[in-house]
């Protein structure tokens, strides 16, 4: 279950890429603006995009948890059950955005995180 914020916090807390502010983000978007930025190495981090990635990975977290507490508060099966104490790490996570099929990387980076996590750590 999704009950630990920090485990979804942690995902993306370094995360590399940009968007426009305001824009929804699409997994397959993501993935490619993070891959390019994520080539600069630690030079990435010094983009005036980083930030605006990372807002967008908290938009998503955000509205992942919110829709997996409206799932467990409707007696639905959690998105995923993720253990107490355990993480993926962002290049993991960029890694496992990249291998979702092209249906996948057309929806919001909000679905392409619960695919993700219902995949590695199903309930």
């Amino acid at each position: 279950m999704l009950r630990k914020a920090h485990v979804l916090a942690a995902l993306f807390a370094t995360a590399l890429s940009a968007f426009p502010a305001g824009a929804a983000m699409s997994t397959g978007q993501f993935v490619a603006r993070a891959n390019t930025l994520r080539a600069q190495g630690f030079a990435a981090l010094l983009s005036p995009d980083f930030q605006v990635l990372k807002d967008e990975a908290r938009v998503a977290r955000q509205q992942l948890r919110a829709e997996n507490d409206a799932r467990v508060k409707a007696g639905k099966r959690p998105i995923a059950c993720v253990p107490d104490g355990e993480t993926i790490g962002i290049e993991e996570m960029l890694d496992e955005l990249a291998r979702l099929p092209a249906a996948d990387q057309r929806r919001p980076l909000k679905d392409g995180y619960a695919r993700v996590l219902s995949r590695r750590f199903p309930c």
